[in-house]
């Protein structure tokens, strides 16, 4: 009997004993987790001290965005404005250089025609040329050969008066318009587009020193 109640004595502490390392343990655990609560709490506050400066810093820089993207939006204009005025230019440039084109044109196959006409006036008198005469006409023979060779060069290059880098730059214009923009678009802050200076008359380009003597007006 007595044996009975010791053992149910000791089976009470065993299990008191159990409770209280559980109550130990759950304390523990208490503590612990209390213990990183406060320091996620210091870090929380930390972190949130560090955000402000980091929010206003992203205010600062939007609205600096903003003030790029106006003065962006402005470039923009003065650039599509200046390139109409530069398409202008360049097309009554070109108009006016056709019709010098055309006029210089007209002048030496007037005088080609006129000077076609009397070598097939003289032809039948050939028989009766001098020395001196035929001198004149392969001398006459010589100024076509050059005229043919002044067309050539007036189709090879219609603007002898533009410098390389003038030429390069009208070329890319024609060649792309759009990457010709782009291009300018992305040019730094302050610097400056020139528009193309005109190119100076045909006309004053072939001088009279450079037309023959036989064909000078």
């Amino acid at each position: 009997m007595v044996t009975d109640r010791l053992e149910t004595a000791v089976r009470n502490f065993q299990h008191v004993n159990q409770m209280v390392e559980r109550y130990t343990r759950l304390c523990r655990a208490y503590i612990t987790l209390s213990e990183r609560f406060n320091q996620l709490d210091v870090e929380h506050m930390t972190l949130k001290g560090q955000m402000v400066p980091l929010l206003k810093s992203l205010k600062a820089h939007q609205a600096k965005l903003h003030t790029a993207e106006s003065e962006k939006a402005a470039m923009q204009t003065a650039l599509e404005e200046q390139e109409a005025r530069l398409q202008a230019a360049l097309d009554q440039q070109e108009a006016q250089h056709r019709q010098e084109l055309q006029q210089l044109t007209t002048a030496y196959e007037e005088r080609l025609q006129a000077l076609a006409s009397h070598v097939a006036e003289l032809q039948p008198l050939e028989q009766l040329l001098n020395a001196e005469t035929h001198h004149e006409l392969s001398a006459a023979e010589a100024q076509m050969e050059l005229i043919e060779t002044t067309f050539e060069e007036i189709e090879q290059d219609s603007s002898p008066d533009l410098s390389a880098e003038e030429k390069a730059l009208l070329a890319a214009y024609r060649s792309d318009p759009d990457a010709f923009l782009v291009a300018a678009a992305d040019a730094p802050v302050g610097s400056a587009i020139e528009a193309e200076e005109p190119v100076a008359s045909l006309w004053h380009y072939y001088s009279d020193e450079q037309v023959p003597k036989g064909f000078r007006a």
